[in-house]
């Protein structure tokens, strides 16, 4: 049972749960999405973790974590919606379990202050030669991205689709702008993070009530009287679909299908369209892979996913470029069946047996406890466990069917091979 504290300028989570011998930390600063910032923000993520004044380089901060029983620490970047999400997660040994007396818990909550409160900088500027390293690092990243085809068709499908929009910003940042960011401008930003961004930490493990007062005494940020929007239904004003082609040098086709929905994370519609993501494409036994994999066997993958956080479902394909025609017609056609009604009711109750154990499985992970409890806190959505599974199994074959008459295909990018003979090509 999740117990929430005001503290000093943060919402303290406790999870209390005697399944792990560890305890997991997240600190979650939140701040409003913007394309001015997002690089900023991710090269944030890079420096923050990787020295303290007292603990002044990566080396030191990795002896230290060691010497606390293999303790780890990280920090990353990621969005919800409207909304950019700096993730600081300390995860070690619960002291309970060790042969000898230890203060793990203090000396974390200790480590993740020390980042905020004294972190390598001075005369108003970071370490100058750990912001070069971590340039590096993100170029690094961000290429490694570009690479990646299935991770950089999707990148882009997000950028066609949302262009103009928050949905078409990047969460990760943008190469050509990391040059241009001082260490005294990312020491400011820095600053204004501290200030400006709403604070979450959550607790997961074996822990109780008397950890509020440790975390009163080390952890500590100003005050944040605001509240940033995070789920939405993206609107798009687009009439007929954007088609994009672009060909490289690869053998495997990458098909990204975006449509709009009148569903996100916010709306009583979502329980359904959970539902008819599974038996359209979420799990390996859907419409999608049945049809269009085994049967047509045009496709190495095929799913659909539900963005809940902008209101948007995807379908994704790796197929031969000679299939792509083919392709976009059975995974239309599969889609158009399911808003005529055409819904096997085995098909529901397998999904919703499905979803059941997806989300059981979630509570065997303390990353996914609190992920799942954040979306719960930043959106006001208040939903139990058992509540949403009770809403999930009462969803109807009518329910599935009014939510998938409100899918529509907005833009569709394809990446393919040299070879590939189509139009609108990049």
């Amino acid at each position: 049972m999740e117990k929430n504290y005001n503290l000093n300028g943060y919402v303290l989570h406790l999870l209390p749960t005697p399944k792990f011998k560890t305890v997991s930390l997240s600190l979650r600063l939140q701040s409003p999405l913007s394309k001015e910032t997002t690089t900023l923000r991710t090269l944030l993520t890079f420096v923050l973790s990787a020295a303290t004044q007292e603990l002044p380089s990566s080396k030191l901060i990795s002896q230290f974590l060691d010497d606390q029983y293999g303790a780890r620490l990280s920090a990353n970047i990621s969005t919800k919606g409207k909304s950019h999400i700096i993730n600081v997660y300390s995860s070690f040994v619960n002291e309970r379990f060790l042969p000898t007396k230890a203060s793990l818990f203090v000396d974390q909550l200790k480590l993740i202050n020390d980042l905020f409160k004294h972190p390598y900088a001075s005369e108003g500027a970071f370490n100058e030669e750990i912001v070069a390293i971590k340039k590096k690092e993100l170029k690094e990243r961000l290429q490694a991205q570009k690479d990646d085809k299935f991770g950089y068709s999707v990148d882009k499908l997000f950028e066609y689709m949302g262009e103009g929009h928050t949905l078409g910003i990047s969460s990760t940042g943008y190469e050509d702008e990391i040059d241009q960011i001082s260490a005294k401008d990312l020491y400011e930003y820095f600053l204004k993070c501290i200030n400006d961004d709403v604070k979450h930490l959550y607790i997961v493990g074996d822990i109780d009530e008397s950890i509020v007062d440790i975390c009163k005494e080390h952890i500590s940020f100003p005050v944040v009287n605001e509240s940033y929007e995070t789920a939405y239904i993206f609107n798009s004003e687009r009439k007929d679909v954007l088609e994009v082609i672009e060909k490289q040098d690869l053998s495997q086709s990458k098909l990204n299908m975006g449509y709009t929905t009148h569903a996100s994370f916010m709306s009583e519609d979502h329980y359904a369209f959970t539902l008819f993501n599974a038996i359209y494409g979420g799990f390996s036994q859907s419409k999608l892979f049945q049809v269009v994999r085994e049967q047509n066997s045009l496709c190495y993958y095929v799913s659909s996913s539900y963005d809940a956080f902008n209101g948007i479902m995807l379908v994704n394909a790796g197929i031969e470029s000679k299939d792509y025609d083919k392709a976009k017609q059975l995974i239309t056609e599969e889609l158009e069946k399911i808003q005529n009604g055409v819904i096997d009711p085995s098909d529901v109750e397998m999904a919703k047996g499905q979803l059941c154990n997806s989300l059981r499985k979630a509570k065997d992970d303390p990353g996914s406890i609190i992920a799942l409890a954040y979306n719960k806190d930043i959106t006001g959505h208040e939903d139990a466990y058992e509540n949403y599974l009770e809403k999930l199994m009462s969803v109807s074959l009518e329910d599935i069917q009014k939510v998938a008459q409100g899918v529509k295909l907005d833009t569709i990018y394809f990446l393919t091979g040299k070879e590939f003979d189509g139009n609108n090509t990049l």
